[in-house]
C-alpha cells in the first residue's frame, strides 16, 4: 500500500504513538484496533485467520479483496484491486518484520536484487530462491489468476500455521 506512518496515523484518525503501539503488538485501546482494521478494510485489504474462542488465531494474515469465484463477470472484477504479479515478497517480508537487507542476507542474494524483486522485476533463479525461503519461513501466499486479463486478485499472505508454531 505504500503508505507512512503519518498517513495511516492521520487516515484511521488515531495518534501515531498508537499507530507505534499497534504495530508492535503492545496494548492499545480496542477502538484504536478497529479504527485501523477499518481504515484498511475501506482500502481493499481483507485480514485473514482462523480463530476459535479462547483459542489463539492461527494462519494470521492479509490480503487484497478478491471476488469469492474466479469466474465473476469482468464488470465485477474491475472492483476489486488487480496486480501485476502474484505474490506479494513486500507482504511476505513484513508478515515476517524483516528488513530488506536481512532478507538479502538469509538468502544469499544482493540487496538490490531483492529490491528488485519487491518492485516486480523478476530473475528467474532468484525469484525461485526467495519464494522458496518464504514457504521455508513459513509464510502462505494467496491469490489467483485471472487468464483473460493476466492479472492476479487477491494477492496477500498468511501464516501457515500459528505464529508461535514457527519460533
Amino acid at each position: 500500500m505504500k503508505l507512512s506512518q503519518h498517513d495511516v496515523a492521520a487516515g484511521a484518525e488515531i495518534t501515531r504513538r498508537s499507530l507505534a503501539a499497534a504495530e508492535s503488538n503492545k496494548p492499545v485501546f480496542p477502538d484504536t484496533n478497529l479504527q485501523l482494521v477499518d481504515f484498511y478494510v475501506a482500502r481493499g485489504i481483507e485480514f485473514l485467520g482462523e480463530t476459535k474462542i479462547g483459542r489463539e488465531t492461527l494462519r494470521a494474515g492479509a490480503r487484497w479483496a478478491a471476488p469469492n469465484d474466479p469466474q465473476a463477470s469482468q464488470e465485477t472484477k474491475s472492483s476489486f484491486r488487480a496486480e501485476d504479479q502474484p505474490l506479494s515478497f513486500r507482504a511476505a517480508r513484513a508478515l515476517l518484520e524483516k528488513e530488506q537487507a536481512d532478507i538479502a542476507m538469509e538468502v544469499g542474494l544482493p540487496l538490490a536484487t531483492i529490491q528488485s524483486l519487491e518492485r516486480g522485476r523478476k530473475t528467474a533463479d532468484a525469484y525461485e530462491k526467495v519464494h522458496r525461503w518464504f514457504e521455508k519461513a513459513g509464510v502462505e501466499f494467496t491469490g489467483w489468476g485471472d487468464v483473460v486479463t493476466g492479472k492476479y486478485y487477491g494477492v496477500g499472505v498468511r501464516w501457515k500455521t500459528s505464529h508461535n508454531e514457527q519460533e
